[in-house]
């Protein structure tokens, strides 16, 4: 074990060694990784978690390797862990007569956690992986398995998965109380899931001398709502769907060309109903004063999830609700440029503008 502790980050490298007196190729290793950043704007922590890494084989035939996390948690075996990477879905533990471990592991896509009724572990995941709780406060995931299973039993199930690789799986750690973690772990996945990319160049002659383009107003949302997809369309077709099918079925299809007038929005809300008394709540947002700094809105033009239909074309399923229907996917008339995103919702829109020089500007100087 090696300790390498900085200003910013301290990290603890683990090596595991399959026989004792090799010291030169580990199968296992664990990075774990805790941040010392300042209090940041409003005295809240921009580091909430610990992050560790995993280097997990080549392994031996057979073999499944596992990080099991045992806590102080009274969870009675309760599992919350994401199938889709959207809603969290309770999981309790089962007894079987036969295979019993493997009957309890669940697909977790981005997070998992634990609770008892004070406190909260969260996993949150690079990708996806199987988790379990085999035992009260535990917690368990799936980093890799080789198997070759050729008995009779397991022949229906298919159960081999021959890998001889390496991986490197990554998962963030958060311990705390309830309205803390629920707050987090939404934010963080997406802080795990989009880390930033670091591209380092040298400065030429003329950028040292020359000052930077004065820089347009970044795109704020409120906390609860996610940016999806901020994008000029790669496309060129009627609004009207059936009538850009038609021409493509007639031969009348025109070449790709990218609307500069225009460009595709995708909002997505991040928490579930009830999940945080704040964060939970519907937002309401001012496209027009989100987007100033792309230039003049002169229309908001509300789509499918995909984009291709206006919303007032579809046909929508009615489901009866104990709470009784409510509008979504429309804007209420007279609202104008400003619309409501609901808990988990996810709406996409055309944002439509008078002039495309400020918007090829922006394009440009990103």
């Amino acid at each position: 074990m090696k300790i390498v502790a900085g200003k910013l980050m301290t990290e603890i490298r683990q090596f595991f060694y399959r026989y004792a007196g090799t010291y030169r190729n580990h199968t296992y290793a664990i990075y774990s990784r805790l941040a010392h950043v300042p209090v940041g704007h409003g005295g809240e922590l921009l580091c909430r978690r610990i992050e560790q890494e995993y280097r997990v084989g080549p392994l031996e035939l057979n073999r499944e390797a596992i990080l099991r996390t045992t806590t102080s948690l009274h969870n009675r075996q309760i599992l919350y862990s994401d199938s889709n990477g959207f809603q969290m879905q309770r999981r309790v533990f089962r007894e079987h007569a036969t295979n019993s471990i493997a009957r309890n592991y669940y697909p977790m896509v981005q997070s998992a956690f634990i609770e008892d009724s004070q406190s909260r572990l969260v996993l949150l995941s690079e990708q996806a992986h199987g988790v379990s709780s085999q035992g009260n406060g535990q917690v368990e995931v799936m980093l890799h398995r080789q198997l070759w299973n050729n008995f009779d039993w397991a022949l229906d199930y298919d159960l081999t998965l021959n890998d001889t690789s390496v991986v490197h799986p990554v998962l963030w750690l958060l311990l705390g109380p309830w309205p803390l973690t629920a707050g987090l772990r939404q934010r963080s996945g997406l802080a795990l899931q989009h880390r930033p990319v670091v591209l380092l160049r040298e400065l030429n002659e003329t950028a040292q001398n020359h000052p930077s383009p004065q820089q347009q107003e970044p795109v704020t949302l409120p906390p609860s709502l996610h940016l999806q997809i901020l994008s000029i369309p790669g496309w060129n077709y009627s609004s009207n769907h059936r009538e850009h099918l038609q021409n493509l079925q007639k031969g009348h299809g025109r070449k790709a060309k990218a609307d500069l007038h225009r460009v595709l929005l995708r909002l997505h809300h991040l928490y579930e109903v009830g999940e945080d008394p704040v964060l939970s709540q519907p937002v309401s947002v001012n496209l027009e004063v989100v987007l100033q700094g792309l230039g003049p809105v002169v229309e908001v033009e509300e789509r499918s999830l995909t984009g291709t239909w206006d919303v007032s074309m579809l046909h929508r399923w009615s489901w009866r609700t104990r709470d009784g229907p409510h509008s979504r996917g429309l804007r209420a008339p007279g609202s104008g440029m400003k619309v409501t995103i609901y808990p988990k919702e996810i709406r996409t829109f055309f944002i439509h503008f008078c002039s495309s020089e400020l918007l090829v500007d922006s394009v440009n100087s990103g």
